[in-house]
């Protein structure tokens, strides 16, 4: 009996040694490796790091503030202390006091007000009045690209939306216990880029009432991202002011079907398996009809080849070549070029959707070979279409390049990610060459351009609503396009969402958008015809003379030219729009000081 009490308590002693070391691990996994928690002890005195694009305009940064704390039971006189803060506060001195009176525990009456204002609050020595000390994050540029960038709220160390909350770990990672301020993001992004995209997306957005507007443009053999808007957008120095709705970033979040433009996979299918004979042609009465369904054309296209399938974005065409390759062969395609997959660009990046094999019905690549049938993202199909031209690499997009912390060093360096799909040489330069011809003479020719090639494809597809099917007068027009033509380097996608009015074909809206995007960013490129090798041209800023004791006249300036001038004489400053400086405070020659904060107004 004693020996059966010895082995219980043997086991009892190992259950409790083993819960007990469970517990440990749990404890120390929950305090150094999960990042809930290490959010939750970032210290709300590091200065959050700096987000800043590829040429280091900086993006989002974090300046000192000052929060105004009151405690009621340590208030003398509620009239002598609203006196004094009335002024700098601006907040009416009997509402103070009557705030002042009616509270009883500590409260915060002003956040994010000017350090400056801060101290001088503070030099009173009220008694019951704190002052703290905090950061205030703040966007320089606005409303350029901050669907990507997204925001932090009040607490400068709480990301909300973006990248901001993506990178919220290490934008609030210092390098060590001497360093006060956190790690820098730099972005593959360009503001110059991103400024001419958003401009010429916005004109159209705004004159066709459409739902959303969308652009991207990428390196196709890095997966940097040099541009990528979203409207409705907002500013996220106020983006409370704006509906939830605005801060979306649609580039990653929408789910469309994509349309004509998958006749550019397809048709690479067909090439690349080597199934067509020698032009072989297809004839296209301008309507196809299988089981109960109709399928029409915009036009009758007669006998048409791959090629001018493409020009002419026949759907019958398309239709009937696709008919050459097994269900099989026509899946394992659309999976090698990630249709149905996410990318890995951001971690709040939507799914578009690839029906499985197992539930295809005889219809079922008739419909996805027009681009119904499935669903993509904007950033998914841009990324799928450039391994149709890089050589048949899927290169993940990626909005970062690189993190250095705040002495500069480099602490992390991301790498270019890819898989190869198996492309052949051949099919690539046919596919192009006809994707060329489709802005020269086809669908596409609003994107063409004198003085560079473009090869690309529109998109016009009709939208279906829940329940109701495909809806007249819900469209979604796009144009997926690439430049140079003769060597690709970069893709573009341009996407409305149900635009208003009479014109609403990817042909008629979005390639006019692309094609002055380009025409836009051609002085930003060093272009080596002989090599046709393609670069960003670092622009050497204008050089200004300012007297740092008044305020330089900006008037009339690009945001670029402006900021150069403040950068250069160390003025803070804000911005409110984009284009060119219409307004500033302080006015040109009034006296200024090394704590004057400038005040740019542009172009909207």
């Amino acid at each position: 009996m004693m020996q059966l009490q010895k082995t219980r308590l043997t086991y009892f002693i190992g259950f409790i040694f083993i819960l007990f070391n469970l517990l440990l691990v749990r404890v120390v996994y929950l305090v150094f490796f999960n990042d809930k928690i290490k959010n939750y002890q970032i210290n709300k005195n590091v200065k959050r790091g700096m987000i800043l694009d590829k040429r280091g305009i900086e993006l989002s940064v974090s300046t000192e503030s000052a929060t105004i704390g009151i405690n009621p039971a340590n208030v003398y006189d509620p009239y002598f202390t609203a006196q004094y803060l009335s002024e700098p506060l601006n907040i009416p001195q009997d509402k103070l006091e009557s705030t002042i009176k009616e509270k009883s525990n500590y409260f915060l009456l002003k956040r994010e007000i000017d350090k400056d204002i801060g101290n001088k609050i503070a030099n009173l020595a009220l008694p019951g009045v704190r002052v703290e000390k905090e950061f205030k994050r703040i966007y320089p540029q606005g409303k350029l690209a901050s669907n990507l960038l997204g925001f932090t709220g009040l607490d400068d160390d709480k990301a909300l939306a973006g990248l901001e909350n993506e990178y919220n770990l290490e934008l609030m990672s210092p390098p060590n216990s001497s360093s006060e301020r956190g790690n820098d993001i730099h972005l593959s992004l360009d503001s110059l880029i991103q400024y001419n995209l958003e401009k010429a997306l916005a004109k159209v957005y705004k004159s066709t009432e459409s739902t959303r507007a969308i652009g991207i443009f990428m390196d196709i053999d890095t997966g940097d991202i040099l541009a990528m808007a979203s409207y409705p957008n907002f500013d996220p120095n106020q983006y409370n002011n704006y509906p939830s709705n605005n801060h979306t970033n649609w580039a990653i979040r929408h789910v469309y079907e994509p349309g004509s433009t998958m006749k550019i996979f397809i048709a690479l299918m067909l090439a690349n398996e080597g199934v067509l004979g020698d032009n072989e042609r297809f004839y296209c009465p301008g309507y196809i009809e299988f089981g109960n369904s109709l399928i029409r054309c915009t036009d009758k296209h007669g006998s048409v080849n791959l090629e001018e399938i493409l020009q002419y974005s026949c759907n019958v065409g398309i239709i009937k070549a696709s008919q050459k390759v097994s269900d099989k062969i026509f899946h394992s395609y659309l999976e090698k070029f990630h249709f149905g997959k996410r990318t890995g660009f951001l971690s709040n990046e939507n799914k578009g959707y690839l029906p499985p094999l197992n539930k295809w019905k005889q219809s079922t690549p008739y419909f996805l070979s027009i681009g119904q049938g499935l669903s993509v993202t904007p950033i998914q199909l841009v990324a799928s279409a450039a391994s149709v031209v890089n050589g048949g690499r899927f290169i993940n997009p990626r909005p970062v390049t690189k993190i250095t912390n705040s002495y500069g060093e480099l602490v992390h360096q991301f790498s270019v990610k890819s898989t190869d799909i198996g492309i052949k040489k051949s099919s690539r330069d046919s596919i192009l060459k006809a994707m060329t011809k489709v802005v020269k003479s086809g669908t596409g020719k609003n994107a063409y351009l004198a003085d560079i090639s473009i090869a690309g494809k529109t998109g016009t597809g009709q939208k279906a609503t829940p329940g109701k099917g495909y809806q007249e007068g819900l469209w979604s027009a796009s144009f997926l396009g690439f430049f140079p033509a003769e060597n690709p380097k970069i893709v573009g996608l341009i996407l409305f969402d149900e635009p208003a009015g009479n014109v609403y074909s990817g042909g008629g809206l979005a390639a006019p958008v692309f094609r002055e995007v380009v025409e836009g960013i051609l002085p930003l490129l060093d272009r080596n015809e002989p090599l046709l090798s393609y670069k960003l041209k670092h622009i050497q800023p204008k050089k200004f003379l300012v007297n740092p004791n008044l305020a330089p006249n900006l008037i009339g300036l690009s945001l670029i030219e402006a900021i150069a001038a403040l950068n250069d004489a160390k003025i803070r400053f804000t911005v409110s729009g984009s284009g060119f400086v219409l307004d500033q405070t302080p006015k040109p020659g009034e006296p200024i000081n090394d704590k004057s904060v400038i005040r740019l107004t542009l172009e909207k």
